[in-house]
């Protein structure tokens, strides 16, 4: 006898597919999910993805979209370089496609990752996920137009939105506490961070949360329990290195100084498996050493 449509595996659409959006493909792979990776080359995808290529930018690639059945989509979306016109060709001209091309028959929500580069608080405040965003730089600018077009589209979506991620397999911070370029002491320059595990964690607990029928918020703030001084953060990474702490008083920030709360997410009944810095790096460190 053949499976009922109750029955029926979801099926996940992946939509960008780098390493994030691979990483939480696999894990819906593995329990038994249709996976479907779309990216513009597929030969970064695994095997036992389906797998299908798209210039998300394309009006005439972007038509295959309508084709796919997903129950739920995760969009991760990344620039091709550091300009205003590249963030603009993705998050505005991409997405616009894509949100105007999604079989909506079957689906069931959307998930949308985007930056707390949407901030642009610089005072060391306390930001959540109702605080004021009217970001400075282009890239914030872009990120937060996209987050509105998600939400003009009347889709049930949700943003997701990352603190600095770190992790992997590289630990550049590390090198630069090495080559003594480390953020000085004075002023204190808060940021936030979250290990790259948690972040797939994040999207599989939200993921997994519409799969059994729960309400999911239309913003989460992606950050770990812990904003720190950036100047704490490289002076304590001297420490684990054996290194002495020498700042660069041409230090530049990348980011606002702001504190984010994860009060939302946590009380989703997420747990973080890296809920600071030390115990975030220091598996890094183990990883890398």
């Amino acid at each position: 006898m053949g499976s009922s449509v109750a029955d029926k595996s979801p099926t996940l659409l992946l939509l960008g597919c780098g390493q994030l959006g691979t990483a939480v493909g696999q894990h819906f792979l593995e329990r038994g999910w249709r996976v479907i990776g779309a990216r513009r080359s597929i030969n970064r995808l695994p095997d036992n993805f389906e797998r299908l290529a798209i210039d998300f930018s394309s009006a005439s690639d972007i038509e295959t979209l309508g084709e796919i059945q997903a129950d739920y989509v995760l969009i991760t979306l990344s620039p091709d370089g550091r300009s205003e016109a590249a963030y603009n060709k993705v998050f505005q001209v991409a997405l616009s496609h894509i949100l105007a091309h999604l079989n909506r028959d079957s689906l069931s929500h959307v998930l949308f990752t985007s930056s707390t580069s949407v901030y642009h608080q610089n005072d060391g405040s306390v930001v959540d996920e109702e605080s004021a965003t009217e970001p400075h730089s282009y890239s914030g600018r872009s990120v937060l137009a996209a987050e509105k077009l998600l939400t003009a589209s009347g889709l049930s979506a949700s943003v997701v939105r990352f603190g600095g991620i770190y992790g992997g397999h590289s630990l550049r911070l590390a090198e630069r506490v090495r080559a003594g370029q480390c953020a000085p002491l004075q002023p204190v320059h808060y940021s936030n961070r979250i290990h790259r595990l948690d972040c797939e964690r994040v999207l599989e607990h939200l993921l997994d949360r519409a799969a059994r029928g729960l309400a999911l918020e239309p913003c989460y703030l992606a950050v770990d329990d812990e904003p720190a001084p950036i100047a704490e953060v490289h002076l304590w990474l001297a420490q684990q290195l054996n290194v002495d702490y020498n700042y660069d008083n041409a230090y530049r920030h990348m980011a606002g100084s702001k504190r984010g709360c994860n009060q939302r997410l946590r009380a989703s009944g997420f747990e973080f498996r890296y809920p600071d810095y030390r115990s975030g790096y220091n598996a890094v460190l183990a990883e890398t050493n």
